[in-house]
């Protein structure tokens, strides 16, 4: 019967699967924007999520010997997906084709397509690994980007010996110029060794207090399925646990187009190889399993930046810090007072066991600082975390029954407070999935690593519930829509009571023919906010609604050709302010057939009321940059960017960008200030793979 069902699959897999790698290659671009556009920032570095992505393109998955840790770091598929695929495995034996994915209920066709490009089917062979063959035939990749801004900012401008001596922070200390540098060795998916350095724009380099080159180093050395260990890390390193209430070093993806994502999906240990100064650990940790028994040890101390209060007295003890410095960036004297001026030690860890269809993991992690947060406990910080040390636990769970995952986590943090995550997501039918998800955060809850699912980032002080449902109407139709009811229990920062918000999401996409895709968008989004006017001394609260309303088209006319196109909405109203906002961009991409060149451009058109009505826009950037900037005021934004590759070793990129802006004279503020009404930025990248 299996060979029958292998057999038509076969046939049809010409046609329903017979997609170009351009076609491949807009999908998984599309999931990036989707990703990216649920952290609503300029500048995201999503390097540590996407280098797995990128090493199974090169060395793809077997699905006759892969196992649920290695289907997770593909990100592409849910758990529910990944426990029908080992099922599958296990009662129809070995995978004949790629296209056999096709037979099981929960692989819908769209899954299928974007997973495609990172999968194979092969014999198991029997596992070589050896270090001598580590050091000979491991790939060696080496990243270099140079970025700059054409226009002079403000702090980059002559300033006299006489006002520098009065006002030092008047100019940075280095020029413009931003460099990265990141050098990788791998071998299979066993072992990875690397450095990476960053120098922002404004840092000094190989001058000054940087005589040591970059701003930023980080290194690390990581190894899989060595001696006893499933995994090992030392230097720089991740760790994902549970929902992320207990410990998620790293971003989690919240509310997105992608409405199944808001369930976190922990990948346990990964190295770190990315630029971000905070969300890493610095040390060493293990992973073992045995048996039925997972379990994962860490320890970490390395120096941050925060902003510290010398005590009068000459009791070193009397020091504290008044809070933590997370812009990474040391362009001024006051910037690099901070650098490197608190101690961090953190020791934790994981015990899970698990079997066929569940998994159960108890969770802490203790941190220490050599010298106390000391805050100004009024207002909406009277709850928040102080002090020199914290310890956190919790217990996490899922269980996989029929077509439904159940999952949650529970932590406490040792003042006894608590915060809990719970939800279920249900296979329904082929053709409807649907996602439920509880959160409950007391306001004195103290997690200094979570990121679990939420309306805010640090999970303290929320309630809500959120409803999240994708279906498939026919071959050319779906619907993604999510609800989301919130109640902030506490004051949060701009309000001075507790608030409730609201948020609906839902998008339609068609996709007309093979290459020709539209969706449709519309947003909802109601919260609470001081109003602005302030009556004896008090400030009543308003309601902030913002909606969003989203055409997209796209077009792969062929291998070489293909457009997007988008016109976009946002009105929000603050109390009785309203505003608007409106953007049209045309996207092109095209590739050369006898050179090896890949072309990419945007030609925007915005305009909006204030920065209020901004809108954000997904921009393709160069390999490991992720833009997504926010477009407001009045004007028109472009971009080129070329990609030219020199055999299967030398790829080369050039992206050149620039805003103008029709109604302003000036461009940002502070330090950061253009006088005039462009801003030109460009990058250039050189990546080597022996």
């Amino acid at each position: 019967m299996k060979f029958t069902i292998i057999f038509i699959l076969l046939i049809l897999s010409g046609f329903a699967f017979g997609q170009r790698e351009e076609e491949k290659q807009a999908i998984i671009e599309q999931r990036i924007e989707f990703i990216g556009e649920s952290l609503e920032d300029s500048d995201i570095d999503l390097t540590t999520y996407f280098d797995d992505l990128f090493a199974f393109y090169d060395q793809p998955i077997n699905l006759n010997n892969t196992t649920q840790e290695e289907l997770i770091r593909l990100h592409l598929l849910s758990d529910l997906q990944i426990i029908s695929i080992l099922h599958y495995r296990e009662s129809y034996g070995d995978f004949v084709t790629i296209y056999e994915l096709a037979a099981i209920e929960e692989i819908d066709r769209v899954t299928l397509e974007m997973i495609l490009p990172f999968i194979t089917v092969n014999l198991i062979q029997k596992d070589d690994f050896k270090w001598k063959n580590a050091a000979r035939y491991g790939t060696h990749e080496i990243l270099m980007r140079y970025q700059n801004t054409f226009e002079q900012k403000e702090g980059y401008l002559p300033k006299s010996d006489s006002i520098l001596a009065l006002f030092p922070n008047r100019q940075y200390l280095g020029s413009s110029d931003r460099l990265y540098f990141r050098y990788r060795n791998t071998y299979k998916d066993r072992l990875s060794w690397g450095v990476t350095g960053e120098k922002d724009a404004g840092e000094e380099f190989f001058r000054g207090t940087q005589k040591q080159g970059f701003d930023f180093y980080s290194a690390h050395l990581f190894a899989r399925r060595l001696w006893k260990f499933n995994a090992v890390a030392l230097g720089d390193y991740q760790v994902n646990v549970g929902q992320g209430l207990t410990m998620w070093s790293g971003f989690g993806i919240g509310k997105s187009a992608n409405v199944m994502n808001g369930k976190r999906f922990a990948t346990g240990l990964r190295p770190y190889t990315s630029v971000n100064e905070n969300q890493f650990l610095r040390g060493g940790a293990v992973n073992l399993q045995f048996g039925g028994w997972d379990m994962t040890y860490f320890a970490s101390s390395k120096k941050i930046d925060a902003n510290v209060n010398t005590g009068d007295s000459l009791d070193f003890f009397d020091n504290n810090f008044s809070s933590f410095q997370l812009s990474g960036l040391h362009r001024t004297p006051r910037e690099m007072e901070g650098r490197n001026a608190l101690q961090q030690t953190i020791f934790g860890g994981e015990v899970a066991f698990r079997g066929e269809n569940f998994r159960i993991g108890f969770s802490s992690v203790y941190t220490k600082f050599d010298q106390p947060l000391s805050i100004d406990t009024t207002g909406y910080k009277k709850f928040k975390f102080d002090g020199n040390q914290l310890l956190t636990s919790g217990l996490n769970y899922r269980f996989y029954i029929r077509k439904m995952t159940i999952f949650g986590e529970t932590a406490a943090s040792d003042n006894l407070k608590f915060g809990t995550v719970n939800g279920f997501a249900w296979h329904i039918d082929p053709r409807l999935d649907l996602l439920v998800i509880y959160r409950n955060y007391d306001k004195a809850f103290h997690s200094l690593y979570s990121t679990a699912f939420g309306e805010s980032s640090d999970n303290t002080g929320e309630r809500g519930i959120y409803f999240g449902a994708q279906a498939r109407i026919n071959k050319k139709v779906s619907v993604n829509a999510y609800y989301d009811q919130f109640k902030f229990t506490y004051y949060k920062w701009l309000t001075n009571d507790v608030s409730i918000g609201r948020e609906f999401f839902g998008q339609l996409n068609y996709e007309a023919r093979r290459g020709s895709s539209f969706y449709l968008r519309l947003r909802n989004k109601v919260t609470e906010r001081n109003t602005k006017e302030d009556v004896f001394g008090l400030k009543g609260q308003v309601q902030i609604i913002k909606n969003t309303v989203r055409l997209n088209y796209d077009q792969r006319i062929n291998d070489q050709w293909s457009f997007k196109t988008r016109i976009e909405w946002v009105g929000h109203q603050y109390g009785d302010v309203k505003s608007n906002g409106l953007l049209f961009f045309q996207d092109l991409k095209f590739n050369f057939r006898k050179i090896p060149l890949t072309v990419y451009g945007r030609y925007a058109i915005f305009n909006t009321d204030n920065y209020d009505s901004r809108i954000y826009a997904y921009e393709n950037d160069l390999l490991g940059v992720f833009s997504i900037p926010s477009y407001y005021y009045k004007g028109i934004r472009t971009y080129l960017m070329l990609k030219y590759e020199i055999g299967r070793t030398v790829d080369i990129w050039f992206r050149w960008d620039v805003f103008s802006y029709a109604n302003q004279d000036s461009i940002s503020s502070g330090l950061e200030e253009i006088q005039g009404n462009e801003k030109t930025t460009v990058k250039l990248q050189l990546k080597i793979k022996l």
